[in-house]
C-alpha cells in the first residue's frame, strides 16, 4: 500500500480515538474527523462509507490483534486453564487499546469477541454437545472479561480472581462433555 494512504488513515484513525476518549461513535462527526486529522472531507470519503465505518474498522483492528495475542485459542477443551490464562493475558495486554475504543459500547465488545472465539473454536469441534459447552463457557468468559474491561463494577474486580472463577467453572464444565 502507499505511504501516503497509510500516514492518511493512520491521521484518520488518531483524529477518530482523540474524539472517541469524549463522544460515543455515533456522536462523532466526520467533519469533526477531519479537522482534527486536517484533511478535507474527499479524502476522508476515499477510505471510508461514514465515521461508524472507521469505528467498525477500528473495533475489528483491536479484537484481530487480541486474537493475535492469544495463542491458546483452539485449547478449550484440552487446556482450559491455558486457555482462560491465555485469553485473559490477551485482554490485559490490550486492556487500555480496548477500553478507549469500546468504551460505552460493552455490547459491541462482547459480540465481536464472541464471534471470532467461537469461529476459532468451532473449526475443530463436531460434537454437538460440546459445541453447546463451549458457547455457554465463551459466552460466559466474554461477559465477564466485558464487564472487567468496561463497567465501573468491573474494573474493582481482580483480575486474578477472575481467573480463578473461570478456571474452576471451565474445570467444572469439561467432565459433561467426555
Amino acid at each position: 500500500m502507499d505511504l501516503r494512504i497509510i500516514k492518511t488513515k493512520q491521521q484518520i484513525k488518531q483524529a477518530f480515538l482523540s474524539l472517541r476518549a469524549q463522544y460515543a461513535p455515533e456522536k462523532i462527526k466526520v467533519k469533526d474527523i477531519c479537522e482534527r486529522a486536517m484533511i478535507n472531507k474527499t479524502t476522508f470519503y476515499k477510505h471510508y462509507v461514514d465515521s461508524l465505518a472507521l469505528a467498525n474498522e477500528i473495533e475489528e483492528s483491536c479484537i484481530e490483534k487480541l486474537m493475535n495475542a492469544f495463542a491458546e485459542k483452539k485449547s478449550l477443551f484440552d487446556s482450559p486453564k491455558a486457555y482462560v490464562q491465555g485469553l485473559l493475558a490477551a485482554v490485559e495486554k490490550q486492556s487500555e487499546e480496548l477500553r478507549m475504543v469500546y468504551k460505552g459500547r460493552m455490547d459491541a465488545f462482547v459480540a465481536k469477541l464472541e464471534g471470532r472465539l467461537m469461529q476459532a473454536y468451532e473449526g475443530n469441534e463436531n460434537n454437538t454437545e460440546r459445541r453447546m459447552t463451549a458457547t455457554f463457557m465463551i459466552s460466559g468468559m466474554v461477559h465477564v472479561l466485558g464487564q472487567w474491561l468496561l463497567s465501573d463494577e468491573g474494573k474493582r474486580m481482580d483480575l486474578a480472581t477472575i481467573a480463578a472463577y473461570m478456571e474452576r467453572l471451565t474445570g467444572n464444565l469439561i467432565p459433561a462433555t467426555t
